[in-house]
């Protein structure tokens, strides 16, 4: 089992980079093989689109999760490289963004669906941003 798990680098953000990586993948398993209502079920605010969710928005977004599970599971293995780094921490500021705009700018998303992301992208961004230093010395 520890031979999958990403070599310690002194801390535990590789194993939740990992995990964020894992769960990201299988979301994107759901979007593509699952029922896009379910697949979506975050973008049901009070302006969702009608029909409520096409196949085709469930696999974009299902897209969007594997690249975003790629580049989180190898920073979780190079996270000592600056590049990985932030594209990393990137792809999380895209989720918030995501988020923050579906929810306030165009009200497909309530805020239950959205603490999720809010909580797990904006505490890793944070987490992220603080480590900085520890994982990329100058």
């Amino acid at each position: 089992m520890s031979s999958f798990l990403p070599p310690n680098a002194g801390g535990l953000l590789p194993y939740f980079l990992l995990l964020q990586s894992t769960l990201a993948i299988g979301h994107s398993i759901i979007c593509y093989t699952g029922n896009p209502d379910a697949a979506m079920k975050q973008f049901s605010g009070p302006l969702k689109p009608t029909p409520q969710h096409t196949g085709l928005s469930a696999r974009l977004y299902g897209l969007k999760n594997i690249y975003t599970g790629l580049i989180r599971g190898y920073a979780a293995y190079n996270i000592t490289n600056p590049q990985v780094y932030a594209l990393a921490q990137a792809s999380f500021v895209g989720v918030l963004f995501l988020y923050m705009t579906e929810l306030f700018v165009y009200k497909t998303a309530r805020v239950k669906e959205c603490m999720f992301p809010f909580v797990g992208a904006g505490g890793l961004t944070l987490w992220m941003w603080l480590q900085k230093d520890f994982y990329l010395p100058a």
